[in-house]
């Protein structure tokens, strides 16, 4: 089994109010059809902590299994603390994969700035991701720019489109194209994550017409993937941290609970008990059929 893991960030479930809810309007029928055939898992990401829930406590639980925000008593958001880190770098899912004999990878290209930052700049001044932390931790190379050139990488906002913006001469890829270079990082590792947070970044602006635009684009690269993955023997994985975008009456998060879609004809969906985002990282440890248990 080969598994492609997408992290959508801030993609809560949220009221089929089309005045509220741009999922309401946007055309999601790839997402529609996956939840048709394999159902829907309404995961909690309050975590049992007052607040709203936010990303670094949010992606720490998603990605270590540990309830990030009990740990450290409240929701953290943006990049992680201190004490977060220390949670993932100790044990994460890339980790354990990797201690279990499984091959990982990050699908996503980094821009030149960003890798100076994380190599030079001190924790004081820049944080990085949680996902950033995720690879640092169990020595999974990053993606660049050249891998961006050479179809090996998918750019967070799929086209490149912040990529050009950005003074960058590089081409402006469809959601079709980077879902074919993105299933064919797959074929290559048992597991690939591919991480987009331009849902949550528009849900805080609470553009309606931006949010469709975002919505839509994850859409069709959904759709190309479906038609490339053979989800007889594989599995695509979807969830986020939190909501955000499906509630555009308000620019913050969200309590809404976020949806957890296992598109996979040999996955026991029940057998997974998925209830809040403690459990996805031991199911996906199950369905590759690694015992969850802590490292010695």
């Amino acid at each position: 089994m080969r598994m492609i893991f997408i992290f959508i960030d801030g993609f809560g479930i949220g009221e089929k109010d089309p005045e509220k809810n741009p999922c309401c309007i946007a055309d999601m029928r790839h997402f529609e059809y996956l939840m048709d055939r394999y159902g829907l898992i309404c995961a909690d990401a309050t975590l049992g902590v007052e607040g709203l829930p936010q990303s670094a406590t949010g992606q720490t639980t998603l990605y270590t299994g540990v309830n990030a925000s009990k740990a450290i008593g409240k929701h953290w958001s943006a990049r992680p603390t201190h004490e977060l880190e220390q949670i993932i770098m100790e044990d994460n899912l890339f980790l354990r994969l990797k201690r279990h004999g499984r091959t990982v990878t990050f699908a996503n290209v980094y821009s030149a700035e960003y890798l100076e930052k994380m190599k030079t700049e001190s924790r004081g001044i820049f944080r990085p991701s949680v996902t950033s932390l995720l690879c640092l931790s169990s020595d999974t190379p990053f993606r660049v720019l050249e891998d961006y050139m050479a179809k090996r990488g998918v750019f967070h906002d799929i086209t490149g489109r912040m990529l050009i913006e950005n003074g960058y001469d590089v081409p402006l890829r469809t959601p079709e194209e980077a879902a074919k270079i993105l299933y064919g990082i797959s074929r290559d590792f048992d597991l690939t994550l591919f991480e987009f947070f331009m849902t949550d970044i528009q849900g805080h602006s609470g553009d309606r017409e931006k949010a469709v635009y975002e919505l839509e684009l994850l859409n069709r690269m959904l759709g190309r993937l479906i038609q490339l993955v053979d989800l007889r023997e594989d599995v695509i994985l979807i969830t986020s941290d939190h909501g955000n975008i499906e509630d555009l009456s308000v620019k913050t998060h969200t309590f809404n609970p976020v949806p957890v879609i296992i598109a996979g004809d040999a996955v026991d969906r029940k057998a997974l008990d998925i209830r809040s985002l403690t459990d996805v990282m031991p199911a996906i440890l199950k369905m590759f059929g690694i015992p969850n248990e802590k490292k010695d």
